[in-house]
């Protein structure tokens, strides 16, 4: 059995998630500009949190506590800056059950004889066995074990981000480092 200790394949570091409660702030259109490390407020005038990052019609927002991802749609002008309906509680609020049910999900993924995909999309292996926090993946140049912080849950299934060539290539460095 081939063991990669602390591969942490899928970053929980950034966890982005769509609030999905989010409304369209009163105002009809925002007249402060929005830019990266722009203060955000709640309609109180409450500070929310700073623009983190922007992608086309999605805005990051980091409250210091989480980083979410709001439509820019959600955004409004206040005498402060830019607005959004929610506050910095409600955010987090979100964010937190968000991430706990994301988390259920992919622990109940990790069944016995389910596939795992690589970033390319294709499968590189079933999982063989659940213990504790360790995954053995069933492949066919041999088992290879992962901690569960190393795997996601996409629309397409359980995934990790290597493809089956860059695993064998770091199972065959932890082999040989062992």
């Amino acid at each position: 059995m081939k063991l990669i200790r602390g591969l942490l394949v899928a970053s929980a570091a950034l966890t982005l998630v769509p609030v999905a409660m989010a409304q369209q702030a009163k105002t009809a259109s925002p007249t402060h500009t929005l830019i990266v490390g722009a203060m955000t407020y709640d309609l109180q005038g409450g500070e929310v949190g700073k623009i983190d990052s922007m992608s086309g019609e999605t805005i990051v927002i980091d409250t210091g506590m989480h980083k979410a991802a709001l439509p820019k749609t959600a955004f409004g002008s206040g005498p402060k800056g830019p607005t959004v309906s929610m506050t910095k509680v409600q955010i987090d609020d979100q964010v937190a059950a968000a991430s706990q049910k994301a988390a259920a999900a992919l622990e109940a993924a990790m069944t016995s004889g389910a596939e795992v995909k690589g970033k390319a999309g294709t499968v590189i292996g079933t999982i063989k066995e659940v213990k504790g926090d360790q995954v053995l993946i069933e492949r066919a140049s041999g088992p290879v074990s992962l901690t569960k912080k190393a795997f996601g849950l996409g629309a397409n299934g359980l995934f990790i981000s290597l493809t089956a060539t860059e695993l064998d290539a770091a199972a065959k460095k932890a082999t040989a480092s062992t």
